[in-house]
């Protein structure tokens, strides 16, 4: 059975969720936004954002490893994009800390804003693992539907996670073909293969694709999903959502 087959096996023998994903959607979107406009200085804030984050894996019944393994995947990507501003952002009268003996030097408020990109990058990333490891990822996608989020967004979030399996599949055959012709990565030198393999995967993906949506038209695809049934929604799951929002808003105004 592939990766994906296996996923999607799992997926549909998951014990259902204690609260409608509609309800869920609505949560954890609106902790991210109240997180994004919470200052970063707000420590007490933050910590009860993360507090309601562990009490969700117990909800759930989120195992914590797996929590960790998807989370660190996505968080590094989103400390990439501000691991560099303490060394380049500077303001009239900043103090400067110097850093590997004075060779270079980090400024106050670029630390501030490292900070800051880290305390809401990674409860965002938290937040979205949450979500997907509670539910089936089209019950997800069906939620939004329902919410009339941008078809567009959605059609290319299902096929970036239907199609990212076939990625890893394609990308663990070129791995095994290259230990087989005797590849150890020991030199230097041997970096360009590496450079070679991301190059070809990408050719690959592409052709991937473009064989994928011939192959979709040939079947009548017309840009448009049909819509994936939901079960009706429940007004106490919403009410809770509503209790949860109400709570981070407080937070929001009380301890930040």
């Amino acid at each position: 059975m592939s990766e994906v087959a296996a996923h999607e096996h799992c997926a549909a023998h998951a014990p259902a969720p204690p609260l409608d994903v509609r309800a869920q959607v609505l949560i954890f979107f609106s902790l991210i936004i109240t997180g994004v406009s919470t200052p970063p200085q707000a420590g007490f804030a933050f910590a009860a954002y993360f507090l309601f984050v562990a009490s969700s894996l117990i909800l759930f019944r989120i195992p914590v490893l797996l929590f960790i393994k998807r989370a660190s995947v996505a968080i590094p990507f989103v400390l990439m994009i501000a691991v560099f501003v303490p060394f380049l952002k500077r303001e009239t009268g900043d103090t400067l800390y110097p850093v590997l003996g004075g060779l270079l030097h980090v400024s106050r408020s670029g630390l501030w804003v490292l900070g800051n990109t880290a305390l809401k990058g990674s409860l965002g990333v938290a937040c979205l693992v949450i979500l997907g490891a509670a539910n089936p990822f089209q019950r997800v996608l069906a939620a939004l539907q329902w919410y009339r989020a941008p078809k567009v967004l959605v059609q290319l979030a299902g096929f970036m996670y239907r199609y990212l399996f076939v990625i890893a599949e394609e990308f663990q055959r070129m791995v095994r073909a290259r230990d087989a012709r005797g590849f150890q990565g020991r030199w230097i030198w041997q970096s360009r293969i590496i450079g070679q393999m991301i190059a070809t995967l990408f050719l690959r993906s592409y052709e991937r694709a473009e064989r994928i949506y011939a192959a979709m038209v040939s079947r009548g695809f017309d840009g448009q999903f049909p819509e994936s049934e939901l079960p009706p929604p429940s007004i106490a799951h919403f009410v809770i959502a509503g209790v949860c929002m109400a709570s981070f808003l407080a937070v929001r105004l009380w301890l930040a």
